[in-house]
């Protein structure tokens, strides 16, 4: 990855992913990687990376509405269909000092991948994805051998999530 890149996106975190074109003027499905519409309406400029291309760049945003299952979003600079071809693929980043601010225990998802899960002081792996249910997020735990566990993130097993050192302390389900 090219440095200057690398030492962007550190300052950055990802909000969408674009698709496909739709329509002549040049507009661009965004999907949303977050559940926190307040995010997503307040963009105004962004940073797009594509790892595949290694390529990134800053875009102003000209306008955005809701459309069919995503989100459609016009650049400045970007007035047609095939000129804006090639942002398909990229990511969405925004300045982590742009978030709105959370709320004691509330954590968003990309502070959580990669943590640590210990039970009951047992390293039992790294989240590695975080299912949404509706009353509760569920993590997602790999360990070193490939083996999953799902873990409630509820307070009953959650005791300590430490954003810090990257670190999640569970009690031992019962059930188990």
């Amino acid at each position: 990855m090219n440095p200057r890149i690398e030492k962007i996106l550190k300052e950055m975190v990802p909000v969408g992913v674009l698709g496909k074109t739709h329509g002549l003027a040049g507009e661009v499905r965004l999907f949303p990687l977050t559940n926190v519409p307040e995010i997503i309406e307040n963009l105004d400029e962004v940073f797009l990376y594509s790892e595949e291309k290694d390529r990134g760049f800053f875009l102003k945003i000209e306008s955005m509405r809701l459309g069919p299952k995503s989100l459609l979003v016009k650049f400045e600079e970007f007035d047609d269909r095939e000129t804006s071809k090639i942002l398909e693929g990229f990511k969405v980043y925004i300045k982590r000092e742009d978030l709105p601010e959370l709320e004691e225990d509330e954590y968003y998802f990309e502070e959580i991948f990669d943590c640590e899960v210990y039970e009951d002081g047992k390293d039992i792996g790294k989240v590695v994805d975080i299912i949404e249910t509706g009353s509760n997020g569920v993590l997602v735990v790999r360990n070193d051998e490939g083996e999953e566990r799902l873990v409630p993130m509820i307070r009953d097993y959650v005791e300590d999530v430490d954003i810090n050192s990257k670190t999640i302390k569970i009690r031992k389900m019962e059930w188990i």
